[in-house]
């Protein structure tokens, strides 16, 4: 979590429009402003008859902010774009961070965005960009406000000014929104980037802030070590140069690490230091200290250390009063209050607390504050004799558990994976280029050979040469197509080899040293090797489908279906008859590798609402549809590109000997047909 520092500038300009009204203490005085304002024709001026005003006495902010407001829609009804677009990012500005509106900062920008090409200041256009990304993300869009920050990168990546301040920004607010719609490898991406500009830049404490979203992304994963190796830099940095809020809000990561690991002692330390740091002043220091009191008397409370956890409660709550619109803070502020009055024993206000938290985060991609909101609905109920909800709850909490563990380990793996891997494929490719060179001069050789017989035969040598080119062009287009098939033949038959290796050879280990630890009372070894143990599990899972093995190839693709169905808010419909027998082994794990690289292709990007399979077996054949209702895509435009999906889903079915039809048009879904022959299993 980082708050976006607005340049001193925007800051002043409406600021110093505060100010002005605040002297107005009557509707006499507050015309007079509205009037000296109207009487000034040239925007600097009017900017710096508000600097003037700056000196004078505070006043009502929201009115100050209803003032600016009724500028920037006159501006724009004017079609006065600069001038409309500097009173929208004052506006943003002050409601993101001082009034903690975030939903009145989103509608202002949102208003704004149909004219923002209408404007020609690369700050502000810049600055706008990172406003509206940053409502949205307070708002929790994660999707929409990536969106804005890809379309706000493009544009600063036109201007090529490094120096730009929203331009790493950009890039560090994108690494967290990644994150959170777990895209790990993005994210990295985005993080180092940020750090990169913020180093050029010599931005010390931006670079910490993207520093620190790379130590909370590796200990989301489970990447512990990478992540304390980050984090220690942002420690020690972050106190030497006295920027103590983003050491604070580093140690509420630790914090949130350590409860994950069941390390209650950690977790009471990094709390305490946080608390020590949110005492220093930093230009975010009310958000800062909201999300410590709220980590502290959550984290007192789970501990059951009442009275420090009641202590700290009294000052949040003196203090939410100005953030309660705050969807972000509102949810932990509520979350801490219930673990507090549970501790307490004051069930029904717990309840009505952790409702309120549920309820903010539902239908949000927050998936560790649903899982806290839901397991403290257990703990209440179970508390209340409401046995049936608290299990109900207690379910919930543990389904999505499994499922965000599940995912994490993936995402572990295949992170990890593409890192040994890099250096590989780059090797991989300078040694292609290379034999691409070879190949070339002996292409060469032989072109010259051949032309020469030309001269030398005339008609019936140039025949022969034209004949045996494409001969060799042929050779050459039938040796690829075998080539890629084998490829895919060796690619299942290795994720084989490498399932039952994990299942034969470290399953069974781990399996021996989980009972020794038990045998011996060592509870930490125990707890290690078991969770290894189902991590091995599930990478095994997923290099070989145990269905296609216990179920048989009808039954995997049954569960498959149904797997989809529960994971992803698409409405799965099936059709199959079974076809046990119809094939062989290989040929089973093709098809249903087939069906699956399919149906994860209309998951991620064809935004279908319903999706229908069907299986059916005829006389000599089994046909497959997969169709969905989605926005489908331009097949040609896809098919030449370098992306490898559609080709290896053709190839897939060509290796069967089948035949496949792709039908799509742009916002008229995607049909795929396929006619596979039967052959003896």
């Amino acid at each position: 979590m980082f708050v976006y520092k607005c340049p001193k500038p925007i800051l002043i300009l409406f600021f110093c429009l505060v100010s002005g009204i605040s002297r107005s203490q009557n509707l006499g005085d507050h015309d007079k402003v509205v009037h000296t304002l109207d009487s000034i024709s040239n925007f600097v001026e009017r900017a710096n008859y508000l600097l003037e005003l700056i000196e004078q006495e505070s006043m009502d902010n929201d009115a100050v902010a209803k003032l600016a407001l009724q500028y920037r829609d006159s501006s724009l009804a004017k079609k006065r774009w600069e001038e409309a677009l500097m009173f929208t990012n004052a506006l943003g500005t002050y409601y993101i961070y001082q009034s903690i509106n975030h939903k009145k900062a989103y509608g202002i920008l949102d208003d704004y965005q149909p004219y923002v090409n209408f404007n020609v200041d690369e700050n502000q256009i810049a600055l706008f960009y990172i406003n509206y990304a940053e409502a949205s993300t307070y708002m929790q869009y994660y999707k929409k406000s990536l969106e804005i920050l890809d379309e706000g990168i493009q544009f600063m990546e036109k201007q090529k000014d490094s120096s730009l301040y929203e331009f790493g920004y950009a890039y560090l607010k994108a690494g967290e929104n990644s994150d959170k719609v777990n895209e790990i490898s993005e994210s990295v991406a985005y993080f180092e980037k940020a750090k990169k500009i913020f180093a050029h830049q010599k931005d010390t404490l931006m670079y910490l802030w993207a520093q620190n979203g790379l130590a909370q992304l590796y200990g989301k994963n489970g990447l512990y070590n990478r992540a304390q190796e980050a984090r220690g830099e942002v420690f020690e940095k972050g106190t030497a140069i006295k920027e103590y809020q983003v050491v604070a809000i580093a140690r509420l990561a630790a914090c949130n690490e350590a409860n994950r690991k069941n390390d209650f002692a950690e977790e009471l330390q990094q709390i305490r230091m946080a608390l020590k740091e949110r005492n220093h002043e930093s230009d975010v220091q009310g958000i800062v200290d909201i999300l410590t009191l709220s980590y502290a008397v959550s984290t007192y409370a789970r501990n059951g250390i009442r009275d420090t956890s009641d202590l700290y409660k009294r000052e949040l709550v003196s203090k939410i009063g100005p953030h309660i619109n705050n969807p972000f803070l509102e949810t932990y502020y509520h979350l801490a209050m219930s673990w507090n009055t549970l501790a307490n024993n004051q069930l029904t206000q717990a309840e009505r607390y952790a409702q309120k938290a549920h309820k903010g985060v539902k239908g949000t991609l927050e998936a560790q504050n649903i899982m806290r909101s839901e397991l403290l609905l257990a703990n209440i109920y179970e508390k209340m004799n409401n046995l049936q909800k608290s299990l109900q709850h207690f379910k919930n909490y543990a389904r999505m558990k499994d499922s965000v563990n599940n995912v994490t380990s993936r995402r572990r793996f295949a992170f990890i994976q593409a890192e040994l891997e890099t250096e590989k494929k780059d090797m991989e490719i300078a040694q292609q280029r290379q034999d691409i060179k070879i190949l070339d001069a002996q292409n060469k050789e032989k072109t010259y050979w051949l032309v020469f017989g030309g001269v030398i035969l005339v008609g019936g040598s140039g025949f022969l040469w034209l004949y045996r080119n494409r001969r060799f062009a042929e050779k050459e287009q039938e040796l690829t197509e075998k080539y890629s098939q084998d490829l895919l033949w060796q690619q299942e038959k290795e994720r084989e080899h490498i399932a039952r290796e994990l299942h034969d050879s470290i399953g069974q280990q781990l399996t021996i040293m989980s009972k020794k630890a038990r045998d011996t009372d060592q509870k930490e070894l125990l707890q290690l090797s078991q969770n290894t143990l189902e991590e091995v599990r599930m990478v095994g899972k997923g290099l070989l489908p145990p269905t296609l093995v216990s179920l048989g190839i009808t039954g995997a693709i049954q569960q498959l279906i149904y797997t989809f169905d529960e994971e992803y808010s698409i409405i799965f419909t099936l059709e199959m008859d079974s076809i046990e027998g119809c094939f062989t082994k290989d040929k089973n794990v093709n098809l249903y590798r087939f069906i699956q690289e399919a149906l994860t292709n209309m998951v991620k990007h064809s935004q279908a609402t319903e999706v229908l399979v069907e299986v059916l077996k005829e006389t000599n054949c089994v046909k497959l549809l997969i169709e969905d209702n989605g926005i489908g895509f331009d097949y040609e435009e896809k098919h030449k590109g370098q992306g490898l999906g559609l080709k290896t889903m053709e190839k897939r079915i060509r290796m069967m000997g089948g035949t496949i039809q792709i039908q799509t048009m742009n916002k008229r879904g995607t049909s795929i047909i396929a006619n596979i022959p039967i052959s003896d299993a």
